[in-house]
């Protein structure tokens, strides 16, 4: 990975790490949408994109569910932009 790269994703954690315990879910997709069109700059697309800051943001630990709240709200902004780019079920004939 290119360095300025990595300095911008560790940026992009120590942002997130000094936000507030509280950060709203709203904050959280504000964040998200910035990072992931920022990230989108440099070649990666959305799914990457997500799975990348999902790392950063410490929403892949093995150890099961988000230890602040802040993580569960990045969680459900996660959440939500996954299911906004499933496509649409087809209803039934």
């Amino acid at each position: 990975m290119d360095e300025k790269l990595i300095r911008m994703l560790i940026q992009y954690k120590d942002e997130f790490d000094r936000a507030p315990e509280n950060l709203s879910v709203g904050a959280c997709t504000a964040l998200l949408d910035l990072y992931i069109h920022r990230l989108g700059g440099w070649g990666f697309d959305e799914p990457s994109a997500m799975g990348i800051l999902s790392a950063i943001f410490g929403l892949r630990d093995s150890t099961g569910a988000p230890t602040t709240l802040k993580q569960l709200h990045m969680t459900a902004a996660l959440a939500r932009r996954t299911e906004r780019r499933k496509p649409p079920v087809p209803a039934a004939a």
